[in-house]
């Protein structure tokens, strides 16, 4: 019972893990200027 009982712990760790470094992953893109730098080149037509 405690092997079932480590390899869950185990499996919601890395759950986990993978939650954490996506919602990192999400806030830098959200925080990071994406066109703020860019210049617009205007539409010819």
């Amino acid at each position: 019972m405690a092997t079932v009982l480590g390899i869950i712990g185990f499996i919601i760790f890395i759950v986990c893990v993978i939650a954490f470094a996506a919602a990192i992953t999400w806030l830098v893109v959200k925080i990071s200027p994406t066109t703020a730098g860019k210049k617009r080149i205007p539409k010819s037509g």
